[in-house]
């Protein structure tokens, strides 16, 4: 979500063995800098391929990035040499469940293995994805980046109501909300609908009352959280963006008036394609054909997968599910970076190589703006400064 947006809107499997962190002087002397050369860089703002780039970085800061001509490095700094490599942004999964298919902390090895550097958990049981952040924050853990929302927030006997925790009534999800940021939560996952096979034969649903709804909205955003929706039936994606969700997880039916609504309050949608595509799926062409129309409607984007459903680890698979959507590859990585870095709340922080922006640098070899599946095969990782994956020659500073 947009800076602009939050003040407007919220008022107050096996790759976690082959993840190896490598104890270069990134750690040991975070001060000083370190350059990265590279065969190439993304600017994916400008979706353009940088030949012969450097990306300088201080701590856990960018300083510098772009053409090596243009980048001015230090006699001191350290230099590492990624000859074979085009630079990206570290990848940003909005829509993950760290806690499910598997095992937590291989399942957050797996994934910052994979590329993505920052996620937002978007349900888990006993605050667990809560306390995944911390452990992984705190050093304790290996993985990338979290953003937690706690427990799903749903109706008793609804889609999310997991081993009974669903509640009704307006006081009841009020006092869930205070509950969830009470014990944590970055922000609030609420369940609207149902799944696709509802939302196809019964467009008009959805499971909570309005004024659940906006109880749940109204009280996170009075505490400063933004709120993610569960829904993928028509008349569920309309209500929820009316009144005033931040994020919509899945892809769905949003009619044209819907589609308008979005992008005049930048409401972004988070398909998760991979996961909702099982094979001879009997819903899924009606809603790729749908969701289609919709992004050629500008439709906002933002990057998820809902992994745990589909494994960790293979979260870049959704980016052919996004092109068959009609999203072009630079289109794709930006639903990834720059636009997924609004959709955890941090768009300043995160999605570009740029300076300011925190040292999540990923490398692939090829170059992903000609052919998206070169991100399946990420060969260097770096979170906050500090190599998690690859590495190359490293020349020691002088």
């Amino acid at each position: 979500m947009s800076d602009r947006s939050v003040l407007t809107r919220c008022p107050t499997f096996a790759a976690g063995a082959a993840l190896a962190v490598v104890l270069l002087p990134l750690q040991t002397q975070q001060q000083h800098a370190v350059a990265i050369r590279a065969r190439a860089m993304v600017d994916v703002d400008g979706g353009r391929l940088i030949q012969q780039a450097t990306v300088l970085i201080r701590g856990d800061r960018i300083i510098a990035a772009g053409a090596t001509a243009d980048v001015h490095v230090p006699a001191d700094a350290s230099r590492m040499d990624l000859p074979a490599t085009t630079l990206l942004p570290g990848l940003i999964d909005a829509h993950v469940h760290l806690t499910l298919g598997g095992e937590a902390a291989a399942n957050a090895r797996a994934t910052l293995a994979a590329g993505f550097t920052t996620v937002q958990d978007l349900g888990a049981a006993a605050y667990a994805n809560v306390i995944l952040r911390d452990a992984i924050k705190a050093g304790r853990t290996e993985g990338p980046r979290v953003i937690a929302s706690g427990p799903w927030l749903g109706v008793s006997g609804g889609t999310c109501d997991f081993n009974g925790i669903g509640v009704r009534g307006v006081d009841a999800f009020r006092g869930r909300v205070r509950e969830d940021v009470k014990r944590g939560a970055d922000l609030i996952k609420v369940c609207v609908s149902g799944w696709l096979a509802d939302a196809v034969q019964h467009p008009a649903n959805y499971e909570i009352s309005d004024d659940e709804l906006t109880a749940a909205i109204e009280e996170a955003h009075r505490l400063g959280r933004r709120v993610a929706v569960h829904a993928l039936s028509e008349a569920g994606i309309a209500v929820a963006v009316r009144l005033g969700a931040d994020l919509v997880v899945h892809a769905g039916f949003p009619t044209a008036d819907t589609v308008t609504l979005m992008k005049e309050r930048r409401v972004q949608q988070l398909p998760t394609l991979f996961s909702l595509s099982p094979p001879n799926g009997k819903h899924v062409a009606a809603l790729r054909t749908h969701m289609q129309g919709a992004v050629a409607a500008g439709l906002p984007v933002a990057f998820g997968t809902d992994a745990g459903v589909i494994p960790h680890g293979a979260n870049a698979r959704e980016f052919e599910y996004l092109a068959a959507i009609g999203l072009d590859p630079a289109s794709a990585l930006r639903a990834a970076t720059v636009s997924a870095a609004r959709a955890v709340g941090m768009p300043t922080e995160l999605g570009a190589l740029a300076a300011g922006r925190l040292a999540d640098v990923i490398g692939v070899e090829g170059n992903p703006l000609e052919d998206l599946r070169t991100l399946q095969q990420v060969t260097f990782v770096m979170k906050g400064g500090k190599v998690v994956r690859g590495g190359g020659s490293m020349q020691q500073r002088q």
